[in-house]
């Protein structure tokens, strides 16, 4: 199963999946249907599934346009998104597989986001593990609280933190690197790890490379959203819980001190 990415709108990313053998696609939350079709006319594909996360429109809004282009394909989403993404045939709840190219994907129920956000985890045959998590988790950040609740949202996270292997790679649908490690910088400025991460996404997006995916193991280990257990960040925000740390970040995310990207 090889990967493409689609850089869409300000800063989205559609996720396509190819199976060679059949030379089908199946398309992870497109935001536009143009560039998807586009993309499959010059690697002559046929388009059989698509796998939503969630309702937003900047992950569903092809739906429409690709169903009429191709009238059999399968759509794919939460149980609790019905009626909200539009095409959708199957709907999805923890723990469901679906299967593409010869794998085999578990659906997760990770709501906070949305109240409705599922994700996509494929652990590969070859020895790969992919997670095509939405807007639930971010380099350096995740999904704002639209609906959901601080503490669905932690245990969503704590979920694909601790159950996950480090090595699996993080789709996330938008890139918000260098913007989410600017204030991670600024809540943690003597974080060595922190700071070299950021100046490796500037240095990074200068040069119009992705910093999608990443991996489990790196935002473990630098990221303040995943740091909620670490001693040294519980000292520096005077906090005794996990829940407390990381409630104060995502509520420092949302009213950060004023940034400008070197980008």
């Amino acid at each position: 199963m090889e990967i493409r990415m689609l850089p869409v709108l300000n800063d989205n990313y559609i996720f396509i999946l190819i199976d060679e053998l059949k030379q089908e696609a199946a398309v992870v939350d497109p935001a536009l249907a143009e560039p998807v079709l586009k993309f499959l006319k010059s690697n002559k594909l046929k388009l059989t599934k698509i796998f939503n996360t969630h309702h937003h429109f900047d992950h569903v809004s092809g739906n429409k346009e690709l169903s009429r282009a191709f009238p059999n394909v399968e759509v794919y989403g939460g149980i609790n998104d019905a009626e909200r993404i539009p095409g959708q045939t199957h709907y999805l709840k923890q723990g469901d597989l679906v299967a593409f190219a010869a794998e085999t994907a578990t659906v997760f129920f990770v709501p906070g986001h949305t109240v409705g956000h599922i994700c996509y985890y494929f652990p590969l045959k070859n020895g790969e593990h992919h997670l095509f998590v939405g807007d639930t988790l971010f380099s350096g950040g995740c999904g704002k609280l639209f609906e959901g609740t601080m503490q669905q949202m932690f245990a969503s996270l704590k979920f694909l933190r601790d159950f996950l292997p480090n090595e699996t790679l993080i789709w996330c649908a938008h890139e918000y690197t260098v913007e989410n490690y600017l204030i991670l910088n600024k809540l943690e400025p003597d974080n060595l790890a922190i700071t070299t991460k950021l100046n490796e996404a500037i240095e990074a997006r200068k040069k119009n490379q992705f910093t999608v995916p990443f991996s489990l193991k790196s935002e473990k280990e630098i990221s303040s959203f995943l740091r909620w257990d670490d001693p040294e960040l519980k000292a520096k925000l005077n906090l005794s819980t996990d829940f407390e740390v990381f409630s104060y970040v995502r509520k420092y995310r949302d009213n950060p001190p004023k940034v400008t990207s070197p980008i």
